[in-house]
């Protein structure tokens, strides 16, 4: 049984304010064992520090993020990718995971088919499911044209179902109250404002247009049913409505963090909208009886403050009654009911059921057909039969099944539904059928809330973090940590399974041996694995620290050459030779978080920190070539962003490039001479990113992952291509690894799972890829001690050569063979002489080339 420790850091000091505000509460996990099982509990939540984070390192050091540049950059990226052409037929394929979803926040059914299912996903986009989302293939994504990662709105015109809307980002804090000015904080994903579609979603225009505008968010839209030209949006700005089916629009009420629209279903012109979140002015419930000329706010029988958002829900059985749930920052204020249209109000139940993310998660939904029978969630759901005087809990998020479930069935008892459930929805044409909108994807009631079940077969909506992590020599065995889904393994099918629980964050596979596997949460909480992910050990000798010196993503590393040494990060930096079970302290740095630790694939003593500029900027980049014993800052010329990713050459160490988050500056540095001096290079989009890897086959073949997908240089950064074929919209890439065993580049997204694609191989034309699906090239045992079982098809008959080349590409054996099209041939190699590291293994002939990569182990 993984047992997580209870562990709760304190809180950074810079960001003092927003705390207080209630934002940065904790995910934290403890196992209780009962009787009947044993669970993880839910201490607090954790998203505020992930969204932080996020926002963060793209702001720094603005308190905004630039999106002209942002917008102008994807516009670059769609000319490139329509003008380029990469050397190689393959495209990107989604790995998965299948089986269960991403954050999800908003659900809209087709109002005249449904049987049509679509969903707002927060980091994924907009996807539609023709079955309601059931069945192992239930969702595809639908594509928008449009640099969109979060839909947090949508709506059908009911007149004319082929006209969609859309609403884009997701802010949740827009002013840090006293200031007088936007800090924009606490965000999910860049907002570009409203598209529309006039053909079911085949293509997009922009309707409200804030592409070019500072970062904002659209929280709800309404079509009027009787005048479907009239569109209402509750946006981070204010409330606006369009008279013109969204050609133009006009802020009507401008109280900042509209979160809700209510419309009366027969008296159009009453309107109810729900304003404010952590703390902005003017927090309340408003209404106008005419069609939005005068606003009137509504304050009998409510609560005179509150710090969180309001979710609002029409009885439509009994349209005179209205619903309003109410959140605090850190403690919900609990189920309000008027009963005459929004004169008066009463607390119908105090029962903090959003807990700790009243700014966040929680809505109520009342029947279509019962007055009487509403739900009501936040962490989890509750139902009541009786105008919300009792609300009994219904679904358990701890009972989650961590195990590799089948894709399109069950993910756990029928009482579990996932935490943070942030929209509840009933199928039209009764109550029986509720389907949710939560963090671990979309579920559904079919019998009025008293069993559930998940509904993600095909949802690949995960919101991944660095680092994703392969086997060196199985393709079929890969990990990594999500947000609010644990952490994720790859075990050659589209159902993963889960480990650990919370927000997974960076993992490890030990390049010698598959058994030995590192996985964390946040905070750098870290486990170990000696069975290749069957269980977990906590590290515990780890030193501790708290969120003012450690990032959201705690960073460790392990080095390739020689994996007993580990390295793991808060504002020191820590090493560990004997894979974790000790540590020590190495020589203080700049006192801020380490936000990338890269390590020497030949030397596992030289290393390099990149450093978080949150307590004492700027962002630097030190060296150590003593395992940290002592450091020199090499930060040069580099610019004073978030450096995000470091890669070193695999044959010469003194090359070495860096990559950057945040607007304005170049994105990637390259060194020739060990970070001595830094050269910028250019021809990338002017967007965060986030990872950089170089083939080390080919070791001028440099790849980067950025906020729009991913890029490539074939002469060591001189000149870039895009490398997105297969990718939808913007697909923003947190990291980048190569899995040797088949020779595939791997992305992991924040918001659409895992994709991958091969590496491009300059020795292949396009028209020998036909010939590589006939070979074969097989290893075993693989880490191998002192014979190698080489069994190989060669894709032609003709002349084959075999060789094993060092990660340097020197060559240190070779057999020269004759392969017969069709027949499985054996030689045995003696490695008894190599020296332990990483090999590839090489098949060439005429027309094809095959590439293995092979460990060499004592």
């Amino acid at each position: 049984m993984n047992l997580l420790k209870n562990h709760r850091p304190g809180l950074p000091v810079i960001l003092f304010l927003l705390a207080a505000l209630g934002t940065f509460a904790v995910y934290t996990f403890i196992n209780r064992p009962s009787a009947q099982h044993e669970h993880e509990e839910k201490e607090a939540g954790g998203i505020a520090e992930s969204m932080e984070e996020w926002f963060e390192q793209r702001a720094y050091p603005a308190l905004t993020i630039d999106m002209e540049r942002y917008a102008n950059a994807y516009e670059q990226m769609r000319t490139q990718m329509a003008t380029q052409k990469t050397s190689s037929n393959h495209q990107w394929e989604a790995l998965g995971p299948k089986n269960f979803g991403g954050r999800t926040l908003f659900l809209a059914f087709n109002p005249q088919n449904a049987s049509t299912l679509f969903a707002g996903a927060a980091g994924g986009g907009l996807w539609r499911s023709y079955s309601t989302g059931v069945g192992a293939n239930a969702w595809q994504h639908v594509p928008v044209g449009f640099p969109v990662v979060g839909v947090a709105a949508i709506a059908l015109a009911p007149n004319d179902t082929n006209v969609i809307y859309i609403g884009t980002g997701e802010v949740y804090n827009y002013q840090n109250v006293g200031t007088g000015f936007s800090v924009r904080l606490t965000r999910g994903t860049y907002g570009i404002g409203i598209l529309k579609s006039t053909d079911y979603g085949a293509t997009w225009v922009k309707s409200l247009d804030w592409a070019y505008d500072d970062m904002r968010g659209v929280q709800d839209i309404v079509v009027n049913p009787l005048h479907p030209n009239t569109v209402w949006a509750a946006t981070s700005e204010g409330t606006y409505v369009s008279y013109d089916a969204g050609a133009t629009w006009i802020l009507k009420h401008n109280v900042l963090m509209a979160t809700d629209i209510e419309m009366h279903p027969t008296d159009t012109s009453l309107i109810f909208i729900a304003s404010g979140n952590l703390g902005s002015a003017g927090n309340g419930i408003y209404r106008t009886q005419n069609g939005g000329n005068t606003f009137t706010q509504l304050t009998s029988g409510l609560p005179a403050s509150y710090s969180g958002k309001t979710m609002l829900s029409f009885s439509p059985s009994t349209p005179t009654t209205i619903y309003a749930s109410i959140g605090d920052s850190l403690n919900g204020k609990g189920l309000y009911r008027s009963n005459n249209s929004g004169n008066t109000w009463a607390l119908v139940n105090s029962l903090d059921y959003p807990l700790y993310q009243g700014w966040y998660s929680h809505d109520v939904a009342v029947s279509p057909v019962d007055p009487n029978f509403l739900m009501c969630v936040g962490v989890d759901s509750y139902r009541s039969t009786n105008s919300g005087t009792n609300l009994n809990q219904r679904s358990y998020w701890y009972k989650w099944d961590l195990n590799a479930t089948t894709v399109g069935g069950s993910e756990g008892p029928n009482d579990y539904m996932h935490g943070d459930i942030h929209h509840i929805l009933f199928k039209p044409g009764g109550d029986s059928i509720i389907y949710f909108a939560t963090d671990g994807g979309v579920f559904r009631t079919l019998n009025r809330a008293l069993t559930f079940e998940g509904c993600n077969g095909s949802y690949q909506t995960q919101q991944f973090y660095a680092n994703f992590s392969n086997s060196a020599t199985d393709s079929l065995f890969a990990i990594g940590g999500m947000q609010d889904n644990a952490t994720a393994i790859y075990e050659g099918n589209a159902g993963w399974r889960r480990v650990i629980g919370g927000d997974g964050m960076s993992t490890a596979i030990d390049q010698t041996n598959d058994n030995k596997v590192y996985a964390s949460y946040q905070y750098l909480n870290v486990y170990r694995s000696d069975d290749k992910a069957q269980s977990f050990n906590y590290l515990s000798n780890l030193p501790t620290g708290n969120a003012a010196n450690t990032n959201f993503n705690g960073i460790y590393e392990v080095c390739e050459f020689s994996p007993n040494y580990v390295y793991a990060a808060r504002d020191l930096v820590y090493q560990s030779v004997d894979y974790g079970a000790s540590w020590i302290t190495m020589a203080p740095l700049d006192g801020n978080p380490i936000n990338t630790i890269a390590i020497d694939p030949n030397d596992c003593e030289r290393i390099y920190v990149g450093t978080t500029p949150r307590i004492n900027p700027p962002a630097k980049i030190f060296k150590s070539t003593n395992g940290g014993n002592s450091w020199t800052n090499v930060t040069g010329i580099l610019p004073d962003r978030f450096p995000m990713d470091i890669a070193i050459h695999p044959v010469n160490n003194d090359i070495l490039y860096a990559v950057y988050s945040g607007f304005g500056t170049p994105h990637i540095y390259k060194s020739t001479n060990g970070a001595a001096t830094w050269t910028a290079l250019t021809g990338l989009p002017d967007v965060p990113t986030n990872t950089v890897v170089i083939d080390p086959l080919y070791p001028d073949y440099v790849y980067v992952g950025n906020d729009f997908g991913v890029y490539y240089s074939p002469d060591g950064g001189n000149s870039w291509n895009t490398f997105n074929d297969g990718l939808t919209d913007a697909t923003l890439v947190m990291h980048m690894s190569i899995s040797h065993a088949n020779r595939k580049l791997r992305i992991a997204t924040h918001g659409k799972g895992i994709w991958e694609r091969p590496l491009i191989d300059p020795t292949i034309t396009s028209t020998q890829t036909t010939a590589l699906a006939t070979g074969y090239l097989h290893l075993s045992p693989n880490p191998v001690v002192s014979q190698l079982s080489l069994r190989y098809r060669a894709a032609a008959t003709g002349p084959v050569t075999l060789r094993v080349m060092d990660m340097s590409g020197k060559l240190v054996m070779e057999s020269k063979e004759t392969g017969v099209i069709g027949v499985s041939k054996e030689i045995l190699l003696n490695t008894s002489s190599l020296r332990a590291g990483t090999y590839y293994v090489v098949m060439q002939s005429e027309d094809s080339q095959l590439v293995r990569k092979m460990v060499k182990v004592q």
